[in-house]
């Protein structure tokens, strides 16, 4: 784990890198983080490509309609999509490279809407997300140096990663080794806010061991500074009071409770603490939460993946595993060790898990139904969820809990670009929009796991060919730079 760096909140408040922050912080909360993204944005531009990309006679899927638009032409220039229109009806100039998009579909780039980059190895892991299609995520906690350091090479073209959206340290109640910020009564929440947007954060992370006291007063100074938060909610606070007070976002279903009977309240009592984690049963009408957090544009992250481990404890498989092989050596190390099982479990506690885990993925389903915002978030790095890999996990869960492949694909698209407020720029596959794509040779609205059917990846308008080879993947130039007009 990285390094405890919970210090005193005298020796944190840091210096406004700049205008942008003041800016963003007296607007309102929805628009802070897309003005703090807007300008990561504008600095991606920077490093685009000079040459132009055709991908002729490509299916277009996104999510503007289930109904994908078939037969079209789509014009990159740059890091931009200059032209998207049916297939022949755009001249082509000369030495433009030309994608062949027959049998082919296209999709914008997707979104992991919670992960951990700065790990060991997680440097090398950085393209990883880009290979699997990944092309932004919002990174949930780490060490801010560096991720200003990786968010800056990445935009300007120097290093291959996704483009990130970052809360830097978090506000917790007590010690965990994770950076953070340690706020234990209500008078540091104020300072404790200030020093995050001092960094120039693009939101705020609370976390589980924040008391009641402390997490109001974090609430009251985020919406006062216009800066949204999002994050994991106490058990004291509940996910009703959490959407009421302001919470852009729910990780990981916390607070929010399985649907059960009152005899699979009694069947499906935790067999040990951290099964806990899968979701207390409730027998009451969960009607008036659903309602409260579409009335308060309350999002919620699941993080199903993530939460598949602990379910099958004590066995051990896991779908994750038959992925390891791609990471660094370092970072596997690092993901084999990262949650040890407790000595503690009982035999057949898998039995119980496992129950609870379907509970999980039905109340996926039920939110949806119900109109809540949901969004793809794996936790990365955890064995289950390999940086980018389980992404494409992510979306059969979200199949399995009831959404259609189009309704999951937007949950990885549209929607992460509706919360984050740059819709204007990303989320679809639409004439002057961002050019952060991805070509697959299998038709997701058909099975959702043709998700990992990758042929080609551009990354704000870098174009990527994925390659397997045994049991490494690449990311290479799909052309020499000399070769115009190539055809794939």
């Amino acid at each position: 784990m990285p390094p405890n760096v919970a210090v005193p909140l005298a020796s944190r408040i840091a210096r406004n890198d700049g205008a942008l922050v003041s800016r963003c912080a007296s607007a309102a909360i929805p628009g802070f983080i897309g003005c703090a993204v807007s300008a990561l944005l504008l600095g991606c531009g920077r490093a685009s490509p000079d040459w132009s990309i055709v991908i002729s006679h490509v299916t277009i899927i996104d999510g503007r309609s289930p109904e994908p638009l078939r037969d079209r032409d789509v014009v990159i220039r740059g890091n931009r999509i200059v032209a998207e229109s049916a297939a022949g009806s755009v001249r082509v100039g000369r030495g433009a490279h030309v994608v062949d998009g027959r049998g082919r579909f296209l999709l914008p780039g997707l979104w992991d809407m919670h992960v951990h980059t700065v790990m060991p190895g997680g440097e090398a892991a950085l393209s990883l997300y880009i290979a699997n299609g990944v092309t932004g995520v919002r990174d949930m906690a780490g060490e801010w140096a560096q991720l200003q350091a990786w968010r800056r090479e990445i935009a300007g073209g120097t290093r291959t990663g996704p483009r990130m959206v970052v809360s830097g340290p978090y506000l917790e109640g007590g010690d965990v080794p994770i950076p953070h910020l340690l706020v234990r009564v209500p008078e540091d929440a104020q300072p404790a806010v200030d020093s995050l947007i001092g960094l120039g954060v693009d939101f705020v992370k609370v976390h589980s061991q924040l008391t009641s006291e402390v997490y109001f007063a974090i609430a009251r100074a985020a919406r006062a500074r216009g800066i949204p938060f999002a994050g994991h909610v106490p058990r004291s606070v509940g996910a009703v009071a959490a959407s009421d007070s302001g919470q852009r976002s729910i990780e990981h279903l916390l607070t929010i409770p399985n649907a059960c009977t009152p005899q699979e309240s009694v069947a499906l009592m935790p067999r040990f603490t951290v099964q806990s984690a899968l979701g207390r049963c409730t027998s009451e009408d969960l009607s008036t939460l659903f309602a409260t957090l579409v009335r308060n544009d309350t999002w919620v992250v699941p993080t199903l993946t993530a939460q598949l481990e602990v379910a099958t404890w004590p066995k051990r498989d896991l779908p994750g595993d038959s992925l390891a092989h791609y990471l660094p050596d370092e970072l596997r190390r690092f993901v084999a060790e990262i949650f040890p099982m407790p000595d503690s479990i009982p035999p057949g506690a898998d039995e119980v898990g496992l129950a609870l885990f379907d509970k999980r993925v039905r109340i996926v389903g039920a939110l949806h139904e119900a109109g809540v915002h949901v969004m793809t978030g794996t936790d990365a790095p955890l064995r289950n969820s390999p940086p980018g890999f389980g992404l494409h996990e992510e979306l059969k869960l979200f199949v399995r809990a009831g959404l259609s492949p189009f309704d999951a694909l937007r949950a990885a698209t549209i929607e992460p670009a509706r919360f984050l407020g740059i819709q204007d720029s990303l989320g679809t596959v639409e004439t002057g929009k961002i050019a952060d794509l991805v070509l697959l040779d299998a038709n997701p609205l058909d099975d959702i796991g043709n998700t990992r059917h990758i042929v080609l990846v551009i990354a704000n308008g870098r174009p990527f060919a994925v390659r397997r080879e045994g049991d490494a993947i690449r990311l290479e130039p799909p052309w020499q730079p000399a070769n115009g007009g190539t055809n794939r």
